[in-house]
């Protein structure tokens, strides 16, 4: 039979679809490497026409120089050590002309994995990089929008020649811009996707419309990556077809969904073992899968049959009868299943005082949404122990405020109450009094009476400043050894001095001895006061020191005073 028959006869169905592919010659070779099929592009490459090339060896238009090292790649391809060709060669025409072409070959097999025949592509390099040279350009227009974009943004040919290449493709890919730029990304692209992507590239020019495909990509280092990519095509400038591909890496995504697949096959042993209450939902939200944990902590009554209507009904009665504000929860589960979204610890409160923790695992396979899995924890215990925790964390925040010794406010407590009293009385201008104040001759009481008689003076004088009829947002506290402060938010200098005579007194009719004393045979204190408008203009650490002058003061002037400063 003559070989043009055979041609005709061999030709399957999945390249009558693409014969006429503008900018590469499709062929076919038998196993000896004659050419079975060819399309019409051949003519424009070498000016032979179809006729007179079929039957006839491909090695035949290969530059002689060429011609070695393309024989060896087939014959590695021949003996099955790799899954197809990718060489740039130079191709003699009918007239004597060379041209640059991108040859990719690969071998069709049959049922038991026989090369049966061989089919590829050829597509001139000389035109294309003068396209690339073109289009390079004006890259800075496409470079403008995506040199920061993290998606990869490429610009291709007609043929799938790369153009322009997005700086995300060295991050993602490890490619080199400068070699990805004017070369054929198939090269990169999984075995299994070859046939996929050529169809889906020359299918999405054809029927001028953007469209997704998701395939394996090689990284620089050899890994497999999946990506995700989105095609346009347009009319370039110069009105020949480009396409706009913008892909991501969705590797973690696809082994994630891998994952789930496996899950899913596992998922009824998985969920009867889990010690959480698990119920598995379909899309409309109906019961499919429960575990006996989910029954006894929401204390239904299980049945064999969970997709019968009637125990649906029951089911849904039950939870209304246990849990709290039933209707809110229902309106969060059906917004949670629209966005089909993870969501994690969602707060459940029973009627019966326990309380839940509910995760909302969205069960997807080869992208098609089936349902939820919901899953229940008693967390009772944990927000019992979580609010014990929160009240000693109170009790000891109130704690590090308390002067140990003397049980009064401590020094931290007061710079702390001083600074917010100053805020809270700075927009209105208001005054504020401090008292400062010490016991006269306290190291000579404690050298006299001992450190642990000391500590009970201090303690008495405590008890006495806790007792003092003060507003309620003052303050009395230990400042430091036997220094104590008095804070009077609001309060005139008229006021303080009312309070400075309280305290006197009142330490005088407690009547602490006091034989060390120059001055007296009780205790008593020296004390200084000091009043401020508390504006923009004024500080805290202005108001301290003043208190601080006017007790030096009232010490110098012969102790058991009080000195306002003036």
């Amino acid at each position: 039979m003559d070989i043009k028959q055979i041609s005709t006869n061999q030709h399957t169905n999945k390249y009558q679809e693409i014969i006429d592919v503008k900018n590469a010659v499709i062929f076919q070779l038998d196993i000896n490497g004659n050419f079975t099929f060819l399309n019409a592009e051949w003519i424009n490459l070498t000016k032979y026409t179809v006729e007179e090339t079929l039957g006839t060896q491909l090695m035949k238009y290969v530059k002689v120089e060429d011609k070695i090292v393309l024989q060896q790649h087939f014959d590695i391809l021949v003996e099955g050590h790799k899954d197809g060709v990718f060489l740039e060669i130079s191709v003699e025409s009918k007239q004597g002309e060379v041209a640059d072409a991108h040859l990719f070959l690969r071998a069709d097999v049959d049922v038991n994995q026989t090369i049966i025949s061989f089919s590829g592509t050829l597509t001139c390099l000389s035109s294309r990089r003068l396209n690339v040279a073109a289009f390079m350009e004006n890259e800075r227009n496409y470079r403008f929008i995506t040199e920061n974009v993290s998606d990869m943004v490429a610009v291709l040919a007609e043929d799938g020649l790369v153009l322009y290449a997005s700086p995300s493709h060295a991050a993602i890919l490890g490619r080199d811009l400068d070699d990805y730029i004017g070369s054929y990304p198939i090269t990169h692209i999984h075995p299994d996707d070859w046939e996929r992507i050529f169809h889906f590239f020359h299918e999405m020019i054809a029927e001028w419309k953007a469209a997704e495909i998701e395939y394996q990509c090689m990284h620089n280092n050899g890994e497999w990556l999946y990506l995700e990519m989105r095609c346009t095509p347009i009319k370039g400038p110069d009105g020949k077809i480009q396409v706009i591909s913008v892909s991501r890496d969705i590797t973690l995504r696809k082994k994630a969904e891998e994952e789930l697949r496996h899950t899913t096959m596992k998922l009824k042993t998985l969920i009867a073992s889990l010690p959480y209450g698990v119920v598995a939902e379909d899309e409309y939200g109906n019961t499919t899968l429960y575990n006996e944990s989910y029954i006894n902590l929401f204390k239904f009554n299980s049945r064999a049959n969970v997709n019968n209507e009637e125990y649906q009904q029951e089911l849904r009665s039950a939870a209304r009868d246990i849990i709290e504000n039933f209707d809110s929860y229902q309106i969060k589960k059906k917004s949670i299943a629209e966005s089909r979204q993870l969501c994690r610890a969602e707060k459940i409160d029973l009627k019966d005082g326990r309380t839940l923790e509910m995760d909302a695992v969205p069960m997807e396979e080869a992208g098609l949404f089936g349902g939820y899995l919901w899953i229940y924890r008693d967390v009772t215990e944990e927000k019992e122990a979580e609010l014990k925790l929160q009240e000693a964390n109170q009790k000891l925040q109130k704690l590090s405020m308390v002067d140990g010794l003397t049980g009064i406010a401590n020094r931290r407590c007061f710079d702390d109450t001083l600074e917010k009293a100053w805020e809270r009385l700075i927009a209105h201008s208001e005054s504020l009094s401090l008292l400062l104040f010490d016991i006269d001759f306290f190291k000579a009481f404690n050298d006299l009476y001992g450190h642990q008689a000391g500590d009970t003076c201090l303690q008495k004088i405590g008890c006495i400043l806790k007792n003092l009829s003060i507003k309620p947002d003052g303050l009395a506290a230990r400042y430091g050894g036997e220094e104590f402060v008095v804070l009077l938010p609001g309060q005139n200098v008229v006021q303080a001095v009312e309070v400075a005579h309280l305290i006197q007194e009142a330490v005088k009719k407690a009547e602490i001895p006091h034989q060390g004393s120059s001055i007296s045979g009780l205790i008593t204190l020296s004390i200084g006061i000091s009043t401020m408008l508390v504006t923009n203009n004024t500080q805290t650490a202005t108001l301290i020191k003043e208190a601080d002058k006017a007790l030096y003061d009232a010490k110098g002037n012969g102790r058991n005073q009080i000195k306002v400063y003036k």
